[in-house]
């Protein structure tokens, strides 16, 4: 089979043989274009908006958690979504802003809710956080009206959003603050009936000061009987040896007595005398001793049963400091989201830099583009043109013969 070869001369000579057509076709193209561009397209105009998240809410929370424990676990509950600027710029084309939208604006006949969304245009410049929203309209005032009510909806739309979450939270800390203050009122009322009570710690500690103070006493006294009682154990022997000669017993009268009954014997036997009065001072000894060992059992008793009733008091106090701190947290969280519910989060986090408005300048459509692109265009289809009836008159000669 023979290869039929086409060369770079055939080529050309084909392209100028038909030169004609091509550059016929290629103004066809040309004056088409134009004549679209020019007379028959609309001139379409963009409008811009830009906004400026301000992440308000990433600082509200920053501020917010802060303390430990309840108050971190309330500050979690109730923390808003992180919101990233892709975030803001993905919900401003939310079907609940379309619909606003078009309902502010009576849009129903001309947009719905899908076709507005991709008629609108956002952008975000790299490394800020601003915000673009774009729209090409044939009417600039109006393309302008929709940008800017877009805008204001959108501000709107994250404002109702942290007061819904801020809401939602609050009619759970409000719920759980009334549960809080009933376990509050719960633990004071076990703190009164406690220290109502007979036999409380300050009485308790008040009668074991008095015990102490006892025994301290009978301390103090047992001391000097038993300094007394060695006296007089060193006395006795001296005394009898000095007094064995000297022993008299007297009976006199007693002082202002008249009657024999008022005769008062005297021995003057001074080892007697200490004797007895070493048996008094053994005697007292022996009665302290007793005293002391029972104060010394009422003051162990009064210990265990001091011990008991602090440790009682501590619990039921620590109980009732626990109630106390866990509801004033959630008295401080719910009136933080009770402002939050009436403060504009929305104006703080989402600034508008500048708004949309009228522009004279169209951006479309772009006459000189499209002639070219039109030009193009003709050359291509007119080459191809040129080629397929070379090909068509070629091949039918060839037959022919």
């Amino acid at each position: 089979m023979e290869m039929e070869e086409i060369s770079l001369r055939e080529l050309i000579e084909t392209l100028l043989k038909r030169k004609t057509l091509i550059i016929g076709i290629t103004i066809v193209s040309i004056l088409m274009a134009g004549i679209v561009s020019f007379f028959m397209l609309d001139p379409v105009y963009e409008t811009r908006m830009v906004l400026m998240a301000s992440h308000y809410a990433d600082r509200l929370q920053s501020t917010q958690i802060q303390g430990e424990g309840i108050d971190n676990i309330l500050s979690s509950l109730s923390k808003l979504p992180a919101m990233t600027l892709e975030t803001y710029r993905e919900q401003i084309k939310a079907p609940r802003i379309m619909r606003a939208t078009i309902a502010d604006l009576g849009l129903e006949e001309e947009y719905d809710i899908e076709n507005l969304a991709d008629a609108i245009t956002l952008e975000t410049t790299k490394d800020t956080n601003l915000i673009t929203i774009k729209m090409q309209h044939a009417d600039p005032e109006r393309a302008a009206e929709i940008v800017n009510k877009v805008g204001e909806n959108f501000v709107t739309f994250v404002s109702d959003k942290a007061k819904e979450h801020a809401t939602t939270s609050s009619k759970y800390v409000e719920t759980q603050m009334e549960i809080e203050k009933e376990k509050l009122e719960e633990s004071l009322e076990e703190l009164k009936e406690f220290l109502s009570q007979p036999r409380g710690v300050s009485e308790l500690e008040k009668e074991l000061e008095a015990r102490l103070e006892q025994i301290t006493s009978y301390k103090t006294r047992l001391t000097d009987l038993q300094i007394r009682q060695e006296a007089l154990k060193a006395a006795i022997p001296v005394a009898e040896r000095e007094s064995k000669d000297t022993n008299k017993i007297i009976l006199q009268n007693q002082s202002g007595s008249q009657s024999s009954n008022g005769m008062q014997l005297i021995i003057e036997d001074s080892a007697t005398l200490l004797k007895i009065e070493l048996a008094e001072v053994e005697a007292n000894i022996g009665s302290v001793n007793t005293q002391m060992a029972m104060i010394q059992q009422q003051i162990e008793e009064l210990q265990v049963e001091l011990q008991d009733k602090k440790h009682q008091e501590r619990l039921i106090n620590q109980k009732v400091d626990i109630a106390e701190n866990t509801y004033d947290a959630f008295v401080k969280k719910y009136e933080e989201l009770r402002v939050t519910e009436s403060s504009q989060i929305g104006e703080a986090t989402i600034t508008i830099i500048s708004r949309a408005f009228a522009t004279t300048r169209p951006v479309g459509p772009r006459k000189a583009l499209n002639v070219a692109i039109a030009a193009v265009l003709g050359a291509m289809i007119g080459v191809f043109a040129a080629f397929f009836i070379e090909y068509w008159q070629t091949s039918g000669k060839e037959k022919a013969m």
